[in-house]
């Protein structure tokens, strides 16, 4: 079934290969503001137009999704998303106390951490005093990790299904995901610890 997308899409991005990219940008900056996980779209990125093309996409489909929340939060929607914040997540409150201090820290840990839909954390950062430059810089920096893990786990998984790729290849890469997601928490807890980042979980 996936190989069949795989075989109609495919003419499809090579028929329209500005808009496509568009396109996907869009729909992932769509699910940011509705507070859903990316990673599958960092996944599909890697599927749909391989290693370097899709790491390229996914990365600005990020930072367009990030600038989106952090623009939202800052501007007009700034008071009705800080009570939502504060009413659904009470550790918000924590972590704006200590963006002044540890901005750059924060938006490691919530970049690195497979389990945090990092482009909505645009929300959090837009409430605090870090500037926008600020916010986007640190997030591009610390996002490239997951985004070339999960991309090339996309793209090896793709290739396995067209037999382009080894499976030894894949399964390591889908190996190493599963043990990030399942380790997210923890290691994001050690992490935060390491950073001397409070109220992290």
């Amino acid at each position: 079934m996936v190989e069949h997308f795989l075989g109609v899409i495919q003419p499809i991005l090579a028929h329209y290969p500005l808009a496509a990219p568009i396109v996907f940008i869009g729909v992932h900056t769509l699910m940011a503001v509705f507070f859903l996980p990316c990673s599958p779209m960092t996944l599909m990125a890697g599927a749909l137009w391989g290693g370097m093309y899709g790491l390229v996409v996914s990365v600005v489909a990020a930072i367009v999704s990030s600038a989106t929340t952090f623009c939202l939060s800052r501007s007009f929607l700034h008071s009705k998303i800080e009570r939502f914040l504060m009413h659904r997540y009470p550790k918000v409150a924590g972590l704006l106390l200590q963006a002044s201090a540890h901005d750059w820290k924060l938006i490691a840990v919530s970049q690195m951490n497979p389990l945090i839909p990092s482009s909505t954390m645009g929300y959090i950062f837009g409430l605090s005093r870090v500037t926008l430059g600020r916010y986007l810089l640190f997030s591009i920096v610390f996002m490239l990790p997951l985004q070339v893990l999960f991309v090339m786990t996309g793209h090896s998984v793709a290739g396995l299904l067209t037999s382009d790729t080894p499976w030894g290849v894949t399964l390591m890469l889908v190996f190493v995901v599963v043990v990030f997601s399942f380790f997210g928490k923890r290691g994001y807890k050690k992490l935060c610890l390491l950073l001397g980042v409070k109220n992290g979980t």
